[in-house]
């Protein structure tokens, strides 16, 4: 399902600015007085933004960035828990947003990548464990210390870090609190990369190009296939693989993929396959 939302809007709406540029969407986090902490609208912002993406015909890759130069997200704004997450009640609907922003990410059936500086903690190290690539700097500082705040951490956030670094790396980083330098989260897997902060921006550039250089329904694929690694294939699943397939075949990207390898030429994608998966 998609939702109905101006992309184009080129302001910063509940602390997220979502810059459109030809194939390439950046979605920045955008409260650098605050260190980019994620308040409940800005997570419902997330989650509405990544669910429009689905529709965005020209958007081939989705960046998600934080303003500023000290971090990604430093977690959670924490001074609107008196008002929305202090107690049970209140915390489930808080809780709910959180997941289904993650969600959205996750689902979008686009490559997203997380451009990670300064500090990713908490709910920001979530964020970023929810993306598909994690390019990092030197500076890059993440981790999960709740336990001097008091909260738990839900279902959807522990999937989408554990399934990077496993559940007893994860049960560490909850039970100490500590925060993990840039070359140990690289270590652990909690990043794919780790360049100098000079080399971020080409770093990403060098990917993005690669992504956008390559055929729309086989990048769709791959995301939706390596997913679906470590659960069994379900009735969805396996009609969405079933159209990418038939896209990928009967469609012009293998094609147009075979022609330019034949003429020693660059090949020419389109846009995104005109089936959208579901």
């Amino acid at each position: 399902m998609t939702t109905e939302l101006d992309l184009h809007a080129a302001e910063v709406i509940d602390g997220v600015l979502v810059d459109l540029a030809g194939p390439i969407a950046t979605v920045t986090l955008s409260r650098p007085e605050r260190l980019n902490a994620l308040a409940l609208a800005t997570w419902a912002r997330i989650r509405d933004v990544f669910s429009a993406l689905e529709a965005a015909p020209d958007v081939r890759v989705v960046l998600v960035r934080g303003s500023g130069d000290k971090a990604f997200a430093a977690g959670a704004d924490i001074s609107e828990f008196p008002q929305l997450r202090l107690s049970a009640a209140a915390a489930r609907g808080y809780n709910q947003t959180l997941a289904d922003a993650l969600q959205a990410i996750a689902a979008l059936s686009l490559p997203v990548i997380a451009v990670v500086h300064g500090l990713a903690i908490g709910g920001g190290c979530e964020l970023a464990a929810a993306c598909d690539v994690r390019i990092a700097s030197t500076d890059a500082r993440l981790g999960i210390p709740i336990g001097r705040l008091g909260v738990i951490l839900g279902d959807v956030e522990s999937r989408a870090v554990a399934r990077l670094i496993g559940p007893a790396r994860l049960k560490e980083l909850l039970f100490s609190g500590r925060l993990v330098d840039a070359e140990e989260a690289l270590a652990i897997g909690l990043v794919d990369r780790v360049v100098e902060p000079a080399e971020l921006e080409d770093a990403v550039s060098a990917l993005v190009r690669s992504i956008v250089r390559s055929a729309p329904t086989t990048m769709r694929a791959a995301k939706l296939v390596t997913d679906m690694y470590d659960r069994p294939l379900d009735e969805a699943d396996a009609r969405t693989l079933a159209k990418l397939e038939q896209a990928a075949y009967d469609g012009p990207n293998l094609k147009e993929g075979v022609a330019a390898f034949l003429e020693k030429r660059r090949p020419e994608f389109g846009r995104r396959s005109e089936s959208p998966p579901g």
